[in-house]
C-alpha cells in the first residue's frame, strides 16, 4: 500500500467501536468502508488488491485505516501484515481482563451465539474457549512485539477512556500524527455497552443498514438520525439489561479468573510500564 497505513488490532470487548467512530470524522483520517475487514485474518485470501479497494480512493493524502479485533489473537497476522506494511502503526485497547470475557460472554448471548437453559458465565466458558484466550493480554503483545518495534504500537486502556474520552482521543491522533485539536462527535459515545435484545432479527436489520450507510459513504445521514434522537429510540425498544437474562457473576468466579490470569495481567505491567492494582482485584489506595 502507498499511503500510510494504520491497524486498530483489538481486543474485542475493549472499545473499538469507540476507537473507530473517533476517527471516523477526522479530516486527515481515511477509513475502512466497514469497520472490521478482518483481512489478515480471516480473509487473506482475497489478495491486496481486495484489501486495498476497501479504502475510500477519493481522499488522496489521508492518513488509512482499518480496526479488526480478530487481528490480536491470530499467530499469522503479526508477520502478514508487518511483509504487506513494514511502516504501519498499531493500536491495541485493553481492559480488565476478568470484565472484558464477562462482557465477551454478554456480547454472545446477544447475538444469540449461545443459549439454552443455562446460559450463566459459567456455562460460557465452559462453551467457549475464546472467552479467556483473548483475555490473555500479555502473551498476544509479546508475539506482537517480536514482530513490530514498541515504538509503532499504542497501547490504550478502555479505563482511561472511561474517564478521560478526550484526552485519550487526543493521544491516539497525536500517535497518528494527524492534528490532535479535533473533537469527534463520537468521542463522550460508549460504543457497544452490555446489553441483550429484544428481538435479534431488528439488530440484524439495523447493523445490516449501518454496514450500508458506510458502504455508501453517507455517514452523516447515520449521525443525524443518532442527533434526531432515533438511535435512543432504538434502544428504549430493543434493548434491556443483561441481568434480565444473565445470572450475575459470583465473586469466586472473578477471583479465580484473576488468579488464572496473574501472569498475563503482569506481563501488561512490565511490557506497558503501567500498575494495574485493579486488574489483580486490589482496592486502589
Amino acid at each position: 500500500m502507498k499511503r500510510q497505513l494504520f491497524v486498530g488490532i483489538g481486543v474485542q470487548k475493549c472499545a473499538t467501536t469507540w476507537l473507530y467512530d473517533i476517527l471516523l470524522d477526522h479530516p486527515q483520517v481515511a477509513l475502512s468502508k466497514l469497520k472490521e475487514l478482518d483481512f489478515f485474518s480471516y480473509h487473506f485470501g482475497r489478495g491486496y488488491q481486495w484489501y486495498e479497494e476497501q479504502f475510500p480512493q477519493d481522499r488522496p493524502g489521508c492518513l488509512v485505516g482499518e480496526i479488526s479485533p480478530s487481528y490480536f489473537i491470530d499467530a499469522n497476522v503479526p508477520e502478514r501484515l508487518q511483509a504487506y506494511a513494514p511502516e504501519a502503526k498499531l493500536v491495541v485497547l485493553l481492559r480488565d481482563p476478568v470484565e472484558r470475557a464477562v462482557s465477551n460472554h454478554r456480547h454472545e448471548v446477544r447475538l444469540g451465539n449461545f443459549h439454552g437453559d443455562d446460559i450463566s458465565f459459567v456455562a460460557g466458558l465452559a462453551n467457549n474457549p475464546l472467552y479467556l484466550e483473548q483475555s490473555r493480554y500479555g502473551t498476544h503483545l509479546l508475539r506482537w512485539l517480536r514482530h513490530i518495534p514498541a515504538s509503532r504500537m499504542l497501547v490504550l486502556f478502555q479505563e482511561d477512556i472511561d474517564r478521560e474520552p478526550q484526552a485519550v482521543a487526543q493521544q491516539v491522533y497525536r500517535f497518528l500524527d494527524v492534528d490532535d485539536r479535533h473533537v469527534s462527535n463520537a468521542v463522550e459515545g460508549r460504543s457497544n455497552e452490555s446489553h441483550v435484545h429484544r428481538s435479534r432479527v431488528l439488530e440484524r436489520a439495523r447493523r445490516a443498514a449501518r454496514d450500508l450507510v458506510r458502504l455508501m459513504g453517507i455517514d452523516g445521514v447515520w449521525r443525524a438520525a443518532q442527533k434526531a434522537g432515533l438511535q435512543s429510540l432504538y434502544r428504549h425498544l430493543n434493548r434491556r439489561p443483561p441481568e434480565a437474562r444473565i445470572p450475575p457473576v459470583a465473586a469466586a468466579t472473578r477471583e479465580g479468573l484473576r488468579m488464572l490470569l496473574a501472569e498475563e495481567i503482569r506481563l501488561v505491567e512490565e511490557i506497558t510500564g503501567r500498575s494495574l492494582p485493579q486488574w489483580r482485584g486490589e482496592t486502589p489506595q
